[in-house]
């Protein structure tokens, strides 16, 4: 017990030196963008999606149903899209983003690019990319400029500059043709490259607009803006908003069908303690605990051998206690009948003799006066009256009856186990 004790005490003060370790060292974040509403690290969208619920209430949602699968749904809303591409968009699905906009529906797409060509010909417009060589670590590291994006102005907010690291805004769109249904809402007219040097591109757009029915059909390239990192960079969470203002009071319905799978399988209950290097460690500690004290647990302990006694034989005391109930309840017939089966029994075992079968009377009584020395008539006597006290069941016995037909008994099976003797010897 004192080792136990020792041991116990030694992996909680292990347990809490390791939470203490774990809690003051740096924590590592990883930079894959998921865009998932439970993702809490630099590109997942927890914060983006906590301050729509908190700011919209019952007018915001999350799901993974796809365009084809809202296409039953009439109510007049938002549908909004979050991915880093669109690559798993096909032609289905297409057709029914266009068709929910025809009905009067919303659909902004805040995407980095599009696995087919059929709403770029659609709504006739190109999408561009521009490579960036450096990580946005090392962008950032070397104070290198940012990319100027201009808010045109519209309705509801003037011109404004906003700033991004080229590395949020790889993507760009570019008019085709003459399209009329094209609606410039924000331009990249100011880029930075790794050598600051500033560079001027033909004119690229990060958001626009394109009537489609009675709805409008809303493609932004900046999925990364929309992220934990991006919605914290502070004063550009403002140009989130500004796309956002183009929805009006429609409810809004973020799907996450298009997004990584990474961020739509089903995750185990430890996710989030799988996820958290602290409580990582200690879900790992904890195992590696159970695992010891099995170890130490399944050892061979020397017991106490109980003594046991032996059993002891209390059948005559049975017998004896079933004889006083009887004779208490003073049923002498019924004792005699019991003593009587029991003989009848014996009888069978030992000479083969079937004394219930009464063909066989002269057979039965000449075997048993031929083995007790009796007289057949005596026994024959004997049996009679047994078999009489049988078929009466109205008769009774008194007790001085019941001891003369018990010793009869008696007498005939202690006889039966001697050895056989005549009746003529006896009488000498």
């Amino acid at each position: 017990m004192k080792f136990n004790r020792w041991f116990i005490l030694f992996v909680v003060v292990f347990l809490a030196l390791v939470f203490v370790a774990e809690y003051r060292m740096p924590r590592k974040f990883q930079w894959v963008p998921t865009f998932s509403h439970t993702d809490k690290q630099p590109f997942g969208c927890y914060v983006f999606d906590s301050i729509l619920s908190a700011s919209l209430s019952q007018d915001y949602e999350v799901t993974n149903q796809t365009f084809y699968q809202m296409k039953g749904d009439k109510r007049k809303r938002c549908i909004m899209v979050v991915a880093e591409s669109m690559g798993s968009l096909g032609k289905v699905d297409t057709e029914e983003l266009l068709s929910l906009a025809e009905k009067g529906n919303k659909i902004l797409l805040v995407c980095g690019g599009y696995g087919n060509g059929i709403l770029d010909d659609t709504l006739q417009f190109n999408y561009t990319h521009s490579y960036q060589s450096l990580s946005l670590r090392d962008y950032v590291m070397k104070g290198f400029a940012r990319d100027t994006v201009e808010w045109l102005a519209d309705s509801v907010y003037p011109r404004r500059h906003y700033y991004f690291y080229p590395q949020m805004i790889q993507y760009q769109i570019r008019k085709r043709g003459d399209s009329i249904r094209f609606k410039e809402l924000a331009t990249i007219y100011h880029r930075g490259d790794s050598t600051g040097i500033p560079l001027m591109d033909a004119p690229s757009h990060t958001v626009v607009s394109f009537p489609v029915g009675k709805g409008v059909v809303i493609v932004a390239t900046t999925p990364l803006l929309f992220t934990n990192y991006g919605i914290l960079d502070k004063p550009n969470h403002e140009y989130i908003f500004r796309i956002l203002s183009q929805i009006g009071d429609l409810p809004i319905v973020r799907t996450e069908a298009y997004t990584p799978a990474t961020a739509q399988k089903e995750q185990s209950p430890l996710r989030y303690f799988l996820s958290q290097p602290p409580l990582r460690w200690a879900v790992i500690l904890a195992f590696l605990t159970v695992l010891v004290f099995m170890i130490f647990t399944a050892k061979r302990r020397q017991r106490i051998i109980p003594e046991v006694e032996k059993p002891k034989n209390r059948n005559l005391e049975f017998v004896r206690l079933i004889g006083t109930l009887y004779y208490q309840k003073r049923d002498y017939r019924d004792l005699v009948l019991k003593k009587y089966a029991y003989f009848s029994e014996e009888m069978r075992r030992v000479l083969h003799v079937d004394l219930t079968d009464r063909s066989e009377d002269l057979r039965s009584f000449a075997v048993i006066a031929a083995q007790t020395g009796m007289e057949e008539q005596d026994i024959s006597k004997l049996v009679d009256t047994m078999r009489r006290l049988e078929e009466e069941e109205e008769s009774t016995v008194s007790r001085k009856t019941m001891e003369s037909l018990i010793n009869q008994i008696t007498t005939i099976w202690k006889r039966t186990n001697q050895e056989p003797t005549s009746p003529s010897s006896q009488r000498r």
